[in-house]
């Protein structure tokens, strides 16, 4: 700063005292009233400050509870998905009306299916109405075992097995989430595990066992881990409704609910926010040691995720005992140090300029410049906080779009258009329709047409097409905005689902095919011949048997059996015309229902099948080839009362008399 003197004033030393002395009067004066009101407007900063930085790192926080959150309802959604698939299977019935080497293999051979495909089961029982396991399937680094008759255990004693022993039909119950115990000792290394587990009745509605899923949670919990140290500067943890560590930073504390040497609790470590926490589901809480952003995570709620579709296929219940079991509470703690480490008066710099301001001869200079400091200040907090919600909206995981009364795009958030694959440009001004397949154009059209009377719509489903021609599903959900009454815009949110519905598909798949041969199984073979037998068309059957077939699995093996049945199916299928239906009814046993041949035709190419398939050496591997032939029998539609019962009956006769009059043939 540069003073200049007036040419006016004299230079005399008594002059220059005295105008010193009247600058240090008022500079004492202003500078006491100055630092006693900057002092003050300093601590109110301070406080506002801190709360401000409070808000904006529990927001930072919010993305994971949110996330995490979701991923684990999503996981128990499709535990419960598969537990009601499996009490649908006929498998478990046929096993307990007769147990055989036959039905025992089957089952054994769906467990070990449902483990290979979900790599989530470490165990897969199902055990009798006196607790103990009649079938058990182990899955262990990518591979499944069948446990021998002599492993089985009595699980008569179990929590689970009590609980699930008293369960009505329907009803599933989930055990809290602890570490496996095997023959009275807890598995090394540990195995998280939640028991689901349900009861199986029989055609008759009558109870006859259990099925018991062991779901590994160890994945479960390291996506967890790796979400924690990636994305918040907290820390974050899971605790059980006891208030037992099931995740934690420090790892010594976890599994206090199992194991004996870990004593420690929740509230032994932060006992001022353990009651709040336990007594509410979430909230934020502000404590001595630092601030506590919880969430009770309610695993078995389809809320966060937006399956309202899903929701309504999951007929079973779980019980209350299951709810509270797994009462889990996600907890992000931001210790003091954290926020003071964030925190620019806490800071070296901070302190710095504080006191440099402080014993600054410049006050007013100073006070103008912190001013503007806190004006730039401002401007930057505000241009930050613009940017904060532009990069949200932007990036949010879900898309964003707004549409005109037309269905005409205003608006699209990046995240939206990067699944489409189109620029900005190409979008704004389209119709949205240009963006949907043909069979969800006719439902977007009657969505945008109700949005006006209903104002808020959700949980539709669309399947969207990209700029390179590939599709996906999304869950939209709209809000209209009106204008003197008139309907204007739509705001429209679209949550990416397509894992979900290729998970449905991939179940449907599952329940429809017979897992060895790949074609339809027995109860997708009946679905499909009702349908048929509902026309009027001529209808056909064949039914195939392989002879000798017990031989080939004494002789070669089961497994030379299975690539026997494998090659038949194969054969079948290049054989057989583009519409017959295909199946394997069980064993070496396959059925085809035909339309549009009469019984000679169906003789005739039932023949070429028994001539090919005997002409046609298998090769089970480079030094053992097998040759074998089969007997079909057929029969025909005779008249419209006919149904596939019947066809299947006189089939079987046919079948009968071609094995009797010396095999290899067809009748």
């Amino acid at each position: 700063m540069t003073i200049q003197t007036n040419p006016n004033d004299t230079n005399s030393p008594s002059e220059m005292s005295n105008f010193f002395n009247n600058v240090l009067k008022r500079f004492i004066l202003i500078y006491s009233v100055v630092a006693t009101l900057f002092i003050a407007f300093l601590f109110y900063i301070y406080q506002e400050y801190n709360q401000n930085l409070e808000t904006s790192l529990l927001n930072q926080e919010e993305t994971f509870v949110s996330s995490t959150t979701q991923a684990i309802q999503k996981e128990m959604q499709i535990q419960l998905m598969v537990m009601q698939m499996n009490t649908k299977f006929k498998f478990l019935a046929d096993f307990m009306e007769d147990d055989n080497q036959t039905t025992r293999q089957a089952l054994q051979t769906h467990f070990s299916n449902l483990a290979l495909t979900f790599y989530r089961y470490d165990q897969i029982r199902f055990i009798d109405l006196t607790g103990r396991e009649r079938i058990r399937v182990n899955y262990k680094n990518n591979a499944t075992y069948i446990v021998s008759e002599a492993e089985l255990q009595n699980k008569s004693h179990s929590t689970y097995f009590k609980e699930g022993i008293k369960l009505a039909p329907g009803k599933v119950y989930v055990s809290p989430m602890e570490l496996n115990v095997e023959y009275g000792k807890i598995e090394i290394p540990y195995k998280p595990v939640v028991r689901f587990v349900t009861p199986v009745v029989d055609n008759k509605g009558n109870k006859i066992g259990l099925i018991v899923l062991n779901y590994l949670a160890t994945e479960l919990l390291q996506n967890f881990r790796d979400q924690m140290e990636l994305r918040i500067r907290g820390q974050g943890m899971l605790i059980d409704p006891q208030g037992y560590w099931i995740s934690n930073h420090d790892r010594a504390n976890e599994w206090g609910n199992s194991l004996d040497q870990v004593e420690q609790k929740f509230v032994d470590q932060y006992p001022e926010a353990w009651q709040a926490i336990q007594q509410n589901k979430q909230g934020i809480l502000k404590t001595s040691q630092g601030i506590f952003r919880y969430k009770a995570i309610d695993p078995f709620s389809l809320d966060s995720i937006g399956s309202y579709e899903v929701e309504q296929k999951i007929k079973l219940t779980i019980s209350e005992q299951s709810k509270e079991n797994n009462n889990w509470k996600l907890v992000v703690f931001l210790p003091n140090e954290t926020i003071q480490k964030e925190s620019f008066f806490c800071s070296r710099e901070g302190k710095i300029i504080i006191v440099f301001f402080f014993i600054s001869l410049a006050v007013i200079i100073f006070l103008l410049l912190i001013i503007s400091e806190e004006k730039r200040r401002q401007n930057n907090y505000d241009l930050f906080i613009k940017d904060e919600l532009n990069d949200l909206y932007e990036n949010s995981p879900c898309g964003y779009h707004s549409l005109d009364s037309k269905g005409r795009v205003l608006k699209m958030n990046q995240t939206e258009l990067n699944w489409l694959g189109y620029t900005r440009k190409e979008v704004i001004g389209r119709s949205f329709t240009d963006f949907l397949t043909s069979k969800s154009t006719q439902v977007f059209e009657e969505f945008l047409k109700s949005l006006p009377l209903n104002k808020k719509i959700e949980g539709v489903v669309l399947e969207i097409q990209c700029k390179k021609g590939n599709t996906f599903f999304v869950s939209t959900s709209a809000t209209s905005i009106l204008e003197q009454g008139n309907f204007v815009i739509a705001r429209t949110s679209a949550f990416n689902i397509t894992d979900r519905i290729e998970l449905e598909n991939r179940l449907a798949y599952i329940a429809n095919t017979d897992v060895l041969t790949e074609i339809s199984n027995r109860r997708h073979f009946f679905t499909l011949a009702n349908e048929k037998f509902a026309s009027e068309e001529a209808l056909s059957l064949l039914m195939l048997d392989i002879d000798h077939f017990k031989k080939v699995n004494d002789l070669y093996g089961h497994d030379a059996g299975d690539d026997v049945l494998k090659y038949i199916a194969s054969i079948l299928q290049q054989a057989l015309p583009t519409k017959a239906i295909l199946a394997r009814l069980g064993g070496e046993e396959f059925a085809v229902l035909l339309s549009g041949l009469d019984a000679k035709k169906t003789l005739q190419l039932a023949e070429k099948i028994c001539v090919k398939i005997a002409a046609t050496p298998i090769v089970i591997n480079p030094k053992l080839t097998i040759n074998v032939t089969i007997s079909i029998g057929t029969s025909q539609r005779d008249n419209h009362k006919d149904d596939i019962g019947d066809l299947l009956k006189r089939a079987d006769i046919t079948l009968y008399e071609a094995k009797t009059t010396g095999r290899n043939k067809a009748i």
